[in-house]
């Protein structure tokens, strides 16, 4: 605060030792203007809101220390890298699925975007059928497949085995950023 701001005068006036007189007999006064039972019970408000301010006072300060702790744990916490499954292109699965219609014969590959459809007209061909699907799932670095549809016998339209199968790559990305617990951001 500047000390050109403050009025000298007034300030003065309110700490002459007229004035704390004047508060003197306004207090000695009070209790037969007011009454004794009203002095009690404004003295037991205001003792209640000092105790309540006084918890107040000591709940925050633990407060404050179990955030501060829990801030330094959560600055600890190694950074977590998150795994992602990302479709395997077309052109790595023709590849792939040239490669094994010509070694397992009377088995046909159809590939697209991140799939393989298996299929072999006649059930006798089910070992060089089983031998594609496995073959698919060593196929490649990182490759994740999964058998979304199988077909066996009667139960298929069309050629008698059939597979459906969904073929990923997972890969390692970097660590998301996370915001501190208690923040209003939106966590991921």
């Amino acid at each position: 605060m500047d000390s050109k701001k403050i009025d000298w005068v007034v300030l003065k006036r309110y700490a002459s030792s007229q004035a704390i007189r004047d508060l003197d007999r306004f207090l000695d006064a009070v209790p037969m203007t007011v009454g004794y039972n009203a002095l009690i019970a404004a003295s037991f408000a205001w003792l209640l809101a000092g105790s309540a301010l006084f918890f107040t006072s000591i709940e925050t300060g633990k407060v404050t220390k179990m955030h501060a702790d829990l801030m330094q744990i959560q600055a600890l916490r190694p950074p977590i890298p998150v795994l992602k499954s990302v479709p395997v292109n077309a052109s790595a699965l023709k590849a792939l699925a040239t490669k094994i219609a010509a070694l397992y014969k009377g088995v046909l590959l159809t590939e697209s975007e991140g799939g393989v459809v298996i299929t072999a007209q006649d059930t006798d061909y089910f070992p060089q059928f089983i031998s594609a699907i496995s073959y698919l799932q060593r196929g490649g670095k990182n490759w994740k497949v999964q058998i979304e549809t199988l077909c066996v016998g009667s139960a298929c339209t069309g050629a008698k085995l059939a597979a459906k199968l969904k073929v990923e790559s997972v890969r390692i990305s970097e660590p998301e950023a996370e915001a501190p617990k208690g923040t209003k951001e939106k966590q991921k």
